[in-house]
């Protein structure tokens, strides 16, 4: 079984035994109140007929309850309302056995469940049209309908207090709720997850007016009364998901001066559920509070993105991630909820100026194609035996077995990269790699691990993984090479660890050599760019080989740029390095993490560099003339305000 049919498989497993546990105490509720209901001992008031009718209203009021429950859960609409109906059967089926003198029996003709949450005013509400008989009675055809709802509308406040709507059944009060019937949402930074809480609410009054009742709570002190989710669950078990906001406003900010010369700036945004956002493996700046994302099933959500004014639906494409999103899953099933294994996936660039972020909360809403249609890749992971192809329209990838070749789609730049060579042994692979996700909706992304055959020498018990994302409209793919050192009883000794290896089929070298005024200072030619201010830092944020506007070379953001450097505390002194190599046949740029000292370590070490390989016709990391160029999506990315 795969890592990851091996997840889905566990949560399932846990899913089915939570959704288990909630129909045992559902049923259990419901033949209870049937069992024990007063009209049971006066039928001469109701008659058994209407003490039937009171039995069906019961079991739809708990089933309509038991159908929220398991989309809390799952957030899968059929799985709940295929469980939800059976429970409907079987809590019929058992009411013969709580009235054994009136054998009744009960045919549905006409059943429906329906949940719309997470906006101001919410709702969670069923149907049911049964037809029944009283064998005992020797009655028989007897129909009824009947309906259970619970409306909830909330309000944002300025002040710690604020104001609640509750309607029962559409046009009655609901004036008799506690505490323990409200339950807001809170989300843990610290365990990445949202949690349901009421301590510290408090309730300071209850006015029914004519058809709804008016809750004044005070909410916890954890919460934002002005932006706040709220759970309702009413005292025949229906529950409500209200929500005083629908959308996330992202605001983007440029640096005009350097963005409004450059094409070809786009930019992969990884959205988590936390509220930060990624790119490149950094954190963007956030110049506002974050905002964790709602969870919404992925079915849900909707992006649009704003240009010169005018606003448009957007591709995104939802991804399921493990191992504190290092291992790709793939594709999100649009059933799932979205959680702290989850990210949004989009694309911006300058010309950007907002993500608006929103949702459909209804049970029945359906993914727009924008979540799953693919319109820009044309892949192959089976093009060759020993090889699989995947293609943006701007770039070609041929990936061999671990080696990424690049080629620009009707030119004649070319680009090679190796990954992970320690103590001058280059990594063999025991298997095809893994296309997580091939023509995808915004990127690709491929896996794989990276083994030394007999080992490697001085270095024992070592681990890797590389993944390759592969974004549409770009230019560029991005690697992450990771290694995992563990505890080892013999010292290692690394006198060689390069993480990347580019070989590019054209140009003149040219590298960062450190900053000034926000602009690279550019170093040509061959050499070695190393540290030399340790421990302080320095700056080699790119490299590459152009002819004008055709060549290819490396580029990472600032924390990349440190992790270069990663192992100078342990050597001690500079070690990590761009290494740039040029004859008359090779062009090379190897990033190299132990260049210049060996260093020795026995203890457990887990590290990874990340960046972007660029292979270009157009517009290159930094132009023979002027200083516009690709240098400024990873020295300056954008910031984002959210609302």
């Amino acid at each position: 079984m795969t890592e990851r049919n091996s997840k889905r498989g566990q949560f399932s497993i846990v899913a089915a035994l939570l959704v288990s546990i909630v129909l045992v105490t559902a049923v259990i509720t419901t033949y209870s109140i049937v069992r024990n209901n007063p009209t049971e001992d006066r039928p001469e008031i109701l008659g058994s007929i209407d003490e039937m009718n009171l039995a069906v209203k019961h079991i739809l009021e708990f089933t309509v309850g038991y159908y929220g429950s398991i989309l809390q859960v799952t957030g899968n609409t059929s799985y709940a309302k295929n469980l939800a109906f059976d429970y409907l059967q079987r809590s019929l089926a058992n009411t013969a056995y709580t009235h054994p003198k009136l054998t009744p029996t009960f045919h549905v003709n006409y059943f429906h469940l329906s949940a719309a949450w997470f906006n101001q005013t919410s709702r969670s509400q069923g149907a049911v049209n049964v037809t029944y008989s009283l064998t005992g009675l020797g009655i028989s055809g007897i129909r009824y309908s009947t309906t259970a709802e619970l409306t909830a509308t909330v309000s944002p406040s300025a002040t710690s207090s604020v104001l609640i709507n509750i309607t029962r059944d559409g046009s009655y009060t609901c004036p008799n709720l506690g505490q323990n019937n409200f339950f807001f949402y809170e989300y843990s930074y610290t365990n990445s997850e949202w949690k349901l809480i009421n301590t510290g609410l408090v309730i300071n009054s209850v006015n029914s007016l004519e058809t709804y009742s008016v809750y004044d709570i005070t909410v916890p002190i954890s919460v934002d009364p002005s932006s706040y989710m709220l759970q309702v669950v009413d005292t025949r078990g229906i529950v409500v998901v209200a929500s005083t906001f629908s959308n996330y406003i992202y605001d983007l900010g440029w640096n005009e001066a350097l963005y409004s010369q450059l094409d070809g700036d786009t930019i992969v945004v990884e959205a988590l559920q936390n509220g930060t956002f990624r790119w490149l493996g950094q954190n963007l700046e956030l110049e506002t509070a974050s905002k964790p994302i709602p969870p919404i099933p992925v079915r849900g959500f909707r992006l649009n993105r704003t240009v010169n004014g005018a606003s448009e639906e957007a591709m995104f494409q939802t991804e399921s991630w493990g191992s504190n999103y290092r291992v790709p899953l793939g594709l999100t099933s649009n059933v799932s909820l979205f959680g702290s294994r989850q990210m949004l996936v989009f694309l911006v660039d300058h010309e950007v100026e907002r993500i608006t972020l929103w949702w459909d909360g209804r049970d029945i809403a359906n993914q727009t194609e924008f979540a799953w249609k693919n319109t820009h890749f044309n892949d192959d992971p089976d093009a060759y035996w020993n090889y699989g192809i995947l293609r943006n329209g701007l770039l070609e990838l041929r990936v061999y077995n671990f080696r990424i070749e690049a080629r620009v789609v009707g030119g004649s730049t070319s680009s090679t990269a190796y990954f992970l060579r320690i103590n001058n042994d280059d990594p063999t692979y025991g298997a095809r790699p893994a296309y997580v996700i091939y023509n995808g909706v915004v990127r690709d992304i491929v896996q794989q691990e990276a083994e030394w055959s007999g080992g490697i020498q001085n270095c024992p018990n070592v681990y890797s993984h590389i993944v390759i994302t592969f974004a549409a409209d770009a230019t560029y793919y991005t690697y992450s090479s990771r290694l995992i050192f563990t505890d080892s009883s013999l010292t290692r000794t690394i006198t060689d660890l390069s993480a990347l290896r580019l070989s590019v089929s054209t140009g003149e070298a040219r590298t960062e050599n450190g900053t000034s005024g926000g602009y690279p200072l550019v170093s040509n030619g061959e050499g070695v760019f190393y540290n030399f201010t340790f421990p302080t830092g320095w700056s080699h944020h790119w490299s590459q080989f152009n002819s004008g506007n055709s060549g290819a070379g490396i580029m990472f953001t600032d924390e990349a740029n440190e992790q270069l450097y990663s192992f100078d505390s342990v050597a001690g002194g500079e070690t990590g390095a761009i290494r740039v190599i040029r004859s008359y046949y090779t062009r090379i740029i190897e990033l190299n993490p132990v260049e210049l000292l060996s260093t020795s370590f026995a203890n457990l070490l887990d590290i990874q560099w990340s960046g972007a390989v660029v292979t270009f016709e157009g517009d290159p990391i930094y132009p023979d003339s002027g200083n516009i160029g690709l240098w400024i999506i990873v020295e300056h990315p954008p910031t984002i305000s959210v609302s």
